[in-house]
């Protein structure tokens, strides 16, 4: 009698493949209930969980765990990039995919010629594995030159892998939204609209950066060149800048946020220096202050996140304080504003009265400085 021996993945194919499922459920159910261990309870729940699904999915041991085909993702999640100077940057795993083809071509030149025993089949099979290994990111990559380039695989990218501070989310996402938000101390600016904060305008250029990329791509910019012109500021930048900041608002946060007007939305008037400049009036909105008072600001992104902001977050859509009544407003002139409008509307009489047709020619002899801001005048009944 003799007997076949099978080594690597067809072994534990022929394995999987002896495993009747229904049999082995029906004696870990029965096994559960007669073990007092707490680790082997733990280990047959977690078999049975494993066959359990199997059979719901109508599939067989050896077809879920034996890998015969790898996975190749489609192109346009693994996409090259194209980099200052023409030069293109490829992705890690299409680097790894490569080293993986070759050695399985490699491979499969080596089975046709039979001799599975040899040195340079075993080597070649242990590449094979270590490059499946590679490029699921449970492994190095196979040569020293993407070794030493610390190339990542899927799971390296996704889950990190010293932690989730290396992986995907944290590096790709949550790292890159710092250039969408500052934190500044605030200080009192009287010369802005309603709807304004003042931001200095090295910080606004940062936070809106891939704004006025994108906005360049759309006139016909490829993506270095639309990036060099944001950093250099050239003129197309700057048009593209002058309008973006009247169209897009940013949205200020003073922690602890303890109310909804705590967020809110305000359109970016470039300022010189690294301090914001809140309208006095804004102060109820933040429950804040001048003495050092900090505030976070942050650039809405999507469309919909922008429209959001314009809609529901603007002051003249948010300052309301539900608690004093319906429609009242958070936001009303006090200190400073009523003397400043007490002292415009109070008349200069050691002035003579002059006359006119209409306000706008008021406005004419104002900006002209034929009257002040304390003339009296009189408008003429037509």
């Amino acid at each position: 009698m003799t007997t076949e021996m099978k080594t690597s993945g067809n072994a534990f194919q022929e394995l999987l493949d002896a495993v009747d499922i229904d049999q082995q459920l029906m004696h870990l159910k029965k096994d559960i209930l007669a073990t007092k261990s707490v680790s082997k309870r733990d280990i047959m729940v977690r078999q049975i969980k494993y066959l359990a699904g199997l059979k719901k999915n109508g599939e067989t041991p050896a077809d879920s765990f034996v890998l015969h085909n790898i996975p190749v993702i489609p192109p346009m999640a693994r996409p090259p990039i194209t980099q200052a100077g023409n030069r293109i940057e490829y992705p890690d795993v299409n680097k790894l995919y490569q080293d993986h083809i070759l050695v399985n071509q490699g491979l499969t030149g080596l089975l046709a010629e039979g001799d599975a025993e040899n040195e340079v089949m075993k080597e070649t099979r242990q590449a094979s594995y270590d490059g499946v290994k590679a490029l699921f990111g449970l492994g190095t990559a196979l040569k020293g030159t993407a070794r030493g380039a610390q190339l990542k695989g899927f799971l390296q990218q996704i889950a990190g892998e010293k932690g989730p501070k290396g992986g995907f989310f944290q590096a790709k996402i949550l790292k890159k939204k710092q250039d969408f938000s500052a934190r500044a101390t605030i200080y009192a600016e009287p010369d802005l609209g309603f709807n304004e904060m003042a931001v200095p305008v090295d910080m606004i250029w940062t936070m809106y950066k891939f704004h006025i990329i994108r906005d360049l791509a759309r006139n016909g910019y490829s993506y270095p060149d639309a990036k060099k012109a944001v950093e250099t500021r050239t003129p197309a930048a700057q048009a593209s800048f002058n309008k973006l900041i009247k169209t897009i608002p940013i949205i200020a946060n003073r922690a602890p946020t303890l109310m909804q007007s705590n967020i809110t939305a305000h359109f970016p008037k470039p300022i010189l220096g690294k301090t914001l400049g809140v309208n006095p009036l804004h102060l109820p909105l933040y429950a804040g202050d001048f003495d050092g008072d900090a505030m976070t600001i942050h650039t809405p992104i999507t469309p919909e996140a922008i429209e959001e902001a314009k809609k529901k977050l603007l002051p003249e859509q948010h300052a309301f304080d539900y608690r004093k009544g319906l429609g009242a407003s958070l936001v009303a002139p006090g200190h400073e504003a009523i003397i400043g409008s007490m002292n415009l509307t109070d008349p200069d009489m050691k002035q003579e009265v002059q006359e006119f047709d209409s306000e706008a020619d008021v406005l004419k002899a104002l900006e002209a400085g034929t009257v002040t801001v304390n003339t009296p005048i009189r408008l003429r009944k037509n």
